[in-house]
């Protein structure tokens, strides 16, 4: 009977242990289940709220603002960034409205609200940066849409968008283009092999954002006349160039002036001594 005790001991010792460890992984099992996902915040009602329909069946989500009592003002086509949205143009859509141009902003599709196609939800990837049959389609229907509202339209856009904004220009589907803060070596899939001959464009890039200068120069090259460069200091990108460098934003508007056949405010006189 005494031999049997240390063995008893050790098997009650392993239960015991093992008892542990089955509480110690039940435990864990409870820690790893999924938590619930954050509630979502509710995005802010837009009054400019339409909806395009690309030719692959993308519904995009956009913002046309047109300008009170001329339906047929020329138009901007505004394209955001990778993994960026259409809201973030509404502070320079505005000033556009102010001085003459009615405005279509987009969601390039996966991004902001334009999310579903033929029922699937479209996640952001980052093969939409090779895929000539994606973004370019998506620009393409909305700047056939904006066409409808105006009968001249220009195209602006953020780093991708700036590079779609130049397809858009070299196919024709606007009739100018500003591009800024391109990176041509990232995007350069989008054009699926076509020769890019952009046409009424303007670049803008700042000299210390890596790979833009650069690019800026080198797209220039295939830009038909009329045709600008503007190199700035610093390393501001996308919208940071237009509010760090007032004089890129004030190139951005008589570039579209110019284009477009809309006259700007004269420029306030100082005031008199």
């Amino acid at each position: 009977m005494t031999a049997l005790r240390p063995a008893l001991r050790r098997a009650i010792a392993l239960i015991v242990a093992l008892a542990f460890l089955a509480g110690g992984t039940a435990e864990a099992a409870k820690k790893r289940k999924k938590q619930p996902e954050p509630t979502p915040v509710p995005r802010p009602a837009d009054p400019y709220r339409v909806t395009i329909s690309t030719a692959d069946g993308v519904a995009l989500a956009a913002s046309f603002r047109p300008v009170e009592g001329n339906p047929k003002a020329p138009g901007v086509l505004l394209i955001n960034d990778f993994s960026r949205e259409r809201r973030e143009w509404e502070p320079f859509a505005e000033e556009l409205r102010a001085l003459g141009f009615a405005t279509l902003s987009f969601d390039l599709r996966a991004h902001g609200e334009s999310t579903k196609k033929a029922g699937a939800t479209l996640q952001i990837s980052p093969s939409l940066l090779r895929d000539p049959n994606g973004f370019p389609r998506d620009v393409e229907a909305a700047a056939a849409w904006l066409r409808t509202k105006s009968p001249r339209i220009a195209a602006v856009g953020l780093s991708v968008g700036g590079y779609l904004a130049l397809l858009a220009s070299s196919t024709r589907q606007v009739d100018a283009a500003i591009a800024i803060s391109v990176n041509e070596p990232r995007v350069l899939p989008l054009a699926g092999g076509r020769k890019v001959t952009p046409r009424a464009a303007l670049l803008l890039a700042c000299e210390a954002d890596p790979g833009r200068a650069d690019s800026a120069r080198h797209l220039l090259a295939a830009v038909e006349e009329p045709k600008r460069l503007l190199l700035f200091a610093g390393g501001a990108h996308n919208l940071a160039v237009l509010r760090e460098h007032p004089e890129a934003k004030q190139a951005a508007f008589a570039w579209l002036a110019e284009r477009l056949d809309v006259p700007l405010p004269a420029p306030a006189s100082p005031p008199a001594k």
